[in-house]
Order: C-alpha cells, then sequence, then structure tokens
C-alpha cells in the first residue's frame, strides 16, 4: 500500500528563534514581564541562573538512551546546531565550536550512560497503517500543537492557511532522526524520555503509536519488519572521557539529567543585560533570539526576584504547557479558526460536543480533589474496547465523546490543580434546605426539568443526546459555580445547548418547593450526593408509544424539531393548539391544531431524529432574529419566553384560546425601539393595541 505524502500545513512561518508557544501566542506581540517570565523558565535560563518563576520546571529530554532512540548523525548535527536541524528548537547552541571528534566524543560519551531502569526490547513490528495514523494524528489532539497533515481531510473540509492564527511546533526532519520503532515508542509514552510534561502522554496503545509514526514518517508499505532500526555506537572508553568533558563543559547537566561527576556549577546572573541577551554575544549559550523575546526577558530580569501570583502562575503555567491550544480561558486561547475542523466528537451537541471546556474559572468551578484527579495519569485501558474500557476505568472521564484526548502531563501538574484552586477561588456556598425527592422530579421528565433527557445517569445513556454525566455532579462541582451556570449557563460558554431553567434566577415550575430557585437548585445538588437512586422518567418499557396529552395544564418539552433546531421547546395547550418556540434565536417557530407531540423517540433514542408535529394545520413563522435569554412558567403553566433584541428584553407570553394562541409582548419602553414582532402566513391575526406603551396582544386563529 502506497501512503500519500504528508505535508504539514501551517501558513504562519518558523522564525530564527526559538518557539515558546504560549509566549508566542500570547505575549510576543507586546514585550512585558510577564512573556519574560515565561521565558526565563521555557528556555531552561532558570536552570542555569537560578531564581523561582513559579513555573514547572523545564527540562531536557533523558540522555541516557538517547543514541538509542534517534539516529548517530542527526544527533551530532543536533548537539553541533539545534536550531539548524530543528527550527524553533528552545534548546541554545552550547557546542558552536565543537568539531567532528569532538562531537563523536560526546556521542559515545552518551552512549555510554546507563538508564535507570532497565529498558526492554521491543516487540516486532509486523504491520502498519499509515492512512489510520493520519486519522489518529489530526483527530486526538496532536494538531492543537502541531500543524494538520494535507493528506487528511476533516469532514468540515480543510482549512484555509490563512486561518492559522499561531504558530505550529515543528518536527524537523523525522526521517533522519527516529526509525518507526523509535518514534513509536515516543508518541506512546514521551514522559518516559521527556519528563517535563512539555509533550505530553496521550492515551492509546502500542499499535496506534505506531501508525502515527508511519504517517508522519511516509513509511511505504504496511509490513514493519522492513524498517532501518536506529543502531547505536558501542561507546568506546577513550572517546567517552573526551566526551564528558565536553558535556561538563557546556553545563548540559543545568537542563538534562546526567550523572554526578558531570554536574553543572550555577552561574550567578551579575547584571541583566549583556551576555546571552546580546545579539552578537560569542560567550555562552547562543540563542537566536527575537527583539520582542529579547526585550521581554530583560522586562522580566528588571524585577526576577518578585514573585508570581497564584493567578499569574496558574496562567503561566497553562501557558507552558499549551494547555490554551484546546482550551479558552479568559476569552482567550482555545483552537484556531484552521485546527477547529480537526476536533471531532458528538455533532448533536454542537460546539460542546467537539471543543474541550472552557478554563475560565475552572479553580473555582471543580471542586479540588477532582481537580487533582484530572490532572494525575490515569488508568490505562486494558480492554480491547479503548473507548468502554477508558470510560471505565477513568471516573473522571465525563465527556466520552470527545474525540481528542486529554492528554498527561505528568510532574509538571503537580502544583496547577493548588494554583488553579487559589487564582480562581470564589465565596464559599453551602446549599441549604434542599429536598432529595424534589430534586429527583427537577431532574427527571415527570414535571421536572428534564435534565436526563439530554445527560447520561452514571451508566445510563440519556434518552436523547448524550451530555456530561449528571451522577457525580455533587463530587464534582463547587456549589457556587454550579448555581451560577443553572440560572445562566450562555455566560459560562456562548452557544451552549444548554437552557436555562432559571432565567434571571426565576425558577421555570412554580409548583415544585414554592418556585424557591436556591431551594430547587439546592435539592438537585442534595438528591445527587444523596444516590438514592435516579431521576424520574427513564422508561422500564422501551417499546410503544409515549404521546404526550395536554390535560389540565400546558406541557413544555424540549426536542429537536424540523425546522426549527436542536433547541425547540414544545408548549402544549389543552384547548388544542400548539407552539415550537425558538430556543436559540428566539422567537416563535411553528403552530399547528390537534394532537401535540409523540415523545418516545425524543426520551428513549440515543440519537433522536428532527422530530416534526403530530397534529394538523401547521404554519410557520419566519425566522426571528434576537438573542434566546430562557423562559418562566406562571401559576397556570403559560409561558413567557424571555429574549433579547438591539439590547432591548423583551417578555412573550403564549395563551391556549379556542381554536388558537394569545401572544403578549411587554417591553420596555425605548426612545425608537420597537420589536421585530412576525406572523405566520395562513393565520387570521387580531391585533390589540395597549394603552401601556411597550406592550401588544396579538390572538392568532386559523382562517
Amino acid at each position: 500500500m502506497m501512503l500519500r505524502v504528508v505535508i504539514l500545513l501551517g501558513a504562519v512561518t518558523l522564525g530564527a528563534e526559538p518557539l515558546v508557544t504560549g509566549f508566542d501566542r500570547f505575549h510576543g506581540t507586546s514585550p512585558s514581564a510577564e512573556g519574560g517570565r515565561l521565558l526565563y523558565n521555557e528556555l531552561g535560563c532558570v536552570n542555569c541562573h537560578g531564581g523561582e518563576t513559579g513555573l514547572p520546571v523545564m527540562r531536557g529530554p533523558a540522555l541516557a538512551t538517547v543514541t538509542q532512540r534517534v539516529r548517530s548523525e542527526w544527533l551530532r548535527k543536533f548537539v553541533a546546531d539545534p536550531a539548524s536541524v530543528h527550527p524553533g528548537a528552545v534548546m541554545p547552541q552550547v557546542l558552536a565550536k565543537a568539531d567532528d571528534q569532538t562531537l563523536v566524543a560526546i556521542e559515545h560519551y552518551l552512549a555510554s550512560l546507563k538508564p535507570k531502569t532497565a529498558t526492554k526490547a521491543a516487540a516486532k513490528i509486523m504491520h502498519v497503517n499509515g492512512g489510520r495514523g493520519g486519522e489518529l494524528f489530526n483527530t486526538l489532539g496532536c494538531v492543537a500543537c502541531h500543524a494538520p497533515g494535507k493528506g487528511f481531510v476533516p469532514p468540515d473540509g480543510a482549512p484555509k492557511a490563512s486561518e492559522f492564527t499561531h504558530r505550529s511546533i515543528g518536527f524537523g526532519d523525522l526521517k533522519a532522526k527516529y526509525s518507526l520503532d523509535s518514534l513509536g515508542s515516543f508518541i506512546l509514552d514521551p514522559l518516559k524520555v521527556r519528563t517535563d510534561g512539555r509533550m505530553p502522554k496521550t492515551t492509546m496503545d502500542r499499535q496506534d503509536a505506531i501508525d502515527i509514526a508511519g504517517y508522519l514518517l511516509e513509511f511505504q508499505g504496511s509490513d514493519g519488519r522492513i524498517d532501518q532500526p536506529v543502531v547505536s555506537v558501542a561507546a568506546d572508553k577513550n572517546l567517552a572521557i573526551v566526551g564528558r568533558k565536553a558535556v561538563v563543559a557546556a553545563q548540559c547537566a543545568a537542563c538534562h539529567d546526567l550523572p554526578k561527576d558531570a554536574a553543572a556549577k550555577p552561574v550567578v546572573l551579575k547584571k541583566n543585560v549583556g551576555g546571552c541577551l546580546d545579539a552578537d554575544h560569542a560567550k555562552g549559550p547562543r540563542y537566536e533570539l527575537s527583539e520582542a523575546q529579547r526585550a521581554s526577558l530583560k522586562l522580566f530580569l528588571a524585577k526576577k526576584d518578585e514573585a508570581a501570583s497564584p493567578k499569574l502562575a496558574a496562567d503561566l503555567t497553562l501557558h507552558a504547557l499549551n494547555c490554551v491550544a484546546c482550551h479558552e480561558r479568559d476569552g482567550k486561547g482555545g483552537p484556531d479558526a484552521a485546527r477547529k475542523p480537526y476536533f471531532q466528537g458528538d455533532h448533536n451537541l454542537g460546539d460542546t460536543g467537539r471543543y474541550p471546556p472552557p478554563l475560565t474559572g475552572v479553580g473555582g468551578k471543580l471542586r479540588p480533589e477532582w481537580l487533582a484527579k484530572v490532572l494525575a495519569p490515569r488508568v490505562e485501558p486494558k480492554a480491547a474496547d479503548l473507548f468502554t474500557s477508558h470510560f471505565k476505568a477513568d471516573a473522571t472521564l465525563v465527556r466520552p465523546y470527545l474525540k481528542t484526548k486529554m492528554p498527561q502531563f505528568g510532574a509538571a501538574t503537580a502544583d496547577l490543580a493548588k494554583l488553579l484552586g487559589v487564582a480562581d477561588a470564589r465565596p464559599p456556598l453551602k446549599f441549604e434546605g434542599g429536598d432529595d425527592t424534589a430534586g429527583r422530579k427537577l431532574m427527571g421528565t415527570q414535571g421536572g426539568a428534564g435534565c436526563i433527557t439530554c445527560h447520561r445517569w452514571g451508566d445510563r445513556p440519556s434518552l436523547g443526546i448524550q451530555g456530561p454525566d449528571l451522577s457525580n455532579i455533587a463530587a464534582r462541582l463547587q456549589e457556587g459555580w454550579l448555581r451560577e451556570y443553572l440560572i445562566n449557563p450562555a455566560a459560562y460558554r456562548a452557544g451552549t445547548l444548554m437552557p436555562s431553567f432559571w432565567p434571571a434566577g426565576k425558577s421555570f415550575n412554580p409548583t415544585i418547593l414554592g418556585g424557591d430557585t436556591d431551594k430547587q437548585i439546592a435539592s438537585i445538588f442534595k438528591f445527587v450526593e444523596s444516590a438514592n437512586g435516579e431521576p424520574e422518567g427513564f422508561p422500564q418499557n422501551r417499546n410503544g408509544e409515549f404521546e404526550i396529552v395536554p390535560k389540565d395544564r400546558p406541557v413544555v418539552q424540549r426536542a429537536f424539531t424540523d425546522g426549527i433546531g436542536v433547541r425547540a421547546i414544545l408548549v402544549g395547550f389543552p384547548t388544542g393548539v400548539h407552539l415550537a418556540y425558538d430556543g436559540d434565536k428566539g422567537g416563535p417557530g411553528l403552530a399547528w391544531k390537534g394532537r401535540f407531540f409523540d415523545a418516545y423517540l425524543t426520551w428513549y433514542s440515543r440519537f433522536p431524529t428532527f422530530e416534526k408535529p403530530i397534529g394538523e394545520q401547521v404554519v410557520a413563522w419566519p425566522k426571528p432574529a434576537g438573542r434566546f435569554l430562557g423562559y418562566r412558567l406562571d401559576a397556570k403553566g403559560n409561558p413567557t419566553f424571555l429574549n433579547e433584541q438591539g439590547g432591548v428584553k423583551v417578555e412573550e407570553t403564549y395563551e391556549g384560546i379556542e381554536n388558537g394562541l394569545r401572544r403578549t409582548v411587554i417591553w420596555a419602553p425605548t426612545p425608537d425601539f420597537t420589536p421585530a414582532i412576525t406572523h405566520p402566513p395562513g393565520m387570521i391575526v387580531d391585533v390589540k393595541e395597549s394603552s401601556a406603551q411597550g406592550r401588544r396582544v396579538f390572538t392568532y386563529l386559523w382562517k
């Protein structure tokens, strides 16, 4: 099988300077002491010169096995001039004056080093599937840091070069560096070699890693046995002695773990200018720093003795580890437009089903012990079914629908949970007055908010789209964050499918606990915490028709609805005329007569289709153009929908009448503003003007 050539995209090209992605993306346009702190840590300056950055240590790769991992010629060239072999390399040129004999001697010294633990011989590679490796590379999350490959086209189409807004971490010449086996071993567990976590570990099995390596190396064919292995030199004792002297003189042990006899002596900074910061310096480590990098380092060095605040240390740690390549925080970061198509998952959930969650306020969102678990190493899957075994083994995995995987960063995240907890701390809140019986009803479909329509409950799939698991929210979420989120989900994540059942703090259901918002939310939390059963509405019998028939009061049901979308809110009135409201744009969508709705697929299908009303004489409004803010129910069950037009809040109340609907529109009187109110063709519209400004009443009847 011929594998198509892998050409990496990326319109933003690398310069001669070392690439620290967090600095380049968030600090590179304007020199700052904060950016300098990040560079001082990530370029290894702190390893030689000391000081405290507040960031996880940046170390070079393990050298005891380097001659077994990379090819001899590549190693010597890289040691002599890292940036020329790997553009953007953060290792400085420390051996610019080394001749070929010295480079050979260094290689022999490295070959003489003994690893702390014995390395096992890898099993023979029998089969390679580069095409499959390309799909894994381009969908597991690798392209958040690295450029996508042109050989793979995501479902939404390949990006344009102009859509790349930040630089990718390059690979250099992988063929010259690795064999199929050595690259596959590195991809499988980078933390064995790069303990600093800048190249994190993504959960996968050995065949996954080999296939990705085959893709990146443009391996021809499918028989891995024809690969040319890395051949390590047999260490010559005399050459190794010469090589050790060169390594000691170059201070390599400042960044790499080496034997004690090769230890590096600290170099005290006596001034904040000159030396490595000079563009033309001839002594010591040489970086081709950009002007922005040089300026930022000088600003940091001018006040390097100032400790970083928890907020700054947390944010810069996220920049150093490039967590913000996948996650947004405080409106910054996340994948750029070019990389978004490569993030795959459950499209039924919209953006939340494809992109990792925001990290804004995450230290005040997740409980400290849960956040620590998220950042800790996870149990490796052992079963053949990777998805199923991973889900069962990892209790912190609440979004199994994301194809992009959360990697492990090893020791680099040891202090991150604590930092985020301090940086994002919110006033403590302890729920009081909760009733777990009321919470069970509120989460269910029998008069509640219908949470299980979109969310799974432990090992029970939801009745519709498969949103995050709710059975662990008491162990996972802080009470204060949960309350704020339930009242206004869109404030946390724009575009979320999660509606507000307590818009502006007012309950959607006044009949449960008197409509007290705080008691209702506390009851949901208490029910989950009690682990006393499951929400109402999970079917005991999955067969038969589940038609909803409004009798004594209106019935509200969310459903995927043809012509409206995934955010339709259906309202059935006992009078026999019904409404579908557009919960995306904020406006009426459909009206019909007769039967209301058959909820079987909405409640019991994992992937419900877009439903149509089961009644007759369906009429449709033109598409609205507002912003939906939620809804509430009055004592009789009639809904009032809240939306915003041109910055003005508008309320629409609907009531069922004989052969029609009554619509009351109210808004705050504002000069030169009248809400855009449309009507469906095919109906008689009776307009009743009101003496009060900002109020209109419409009656809709069939002709």
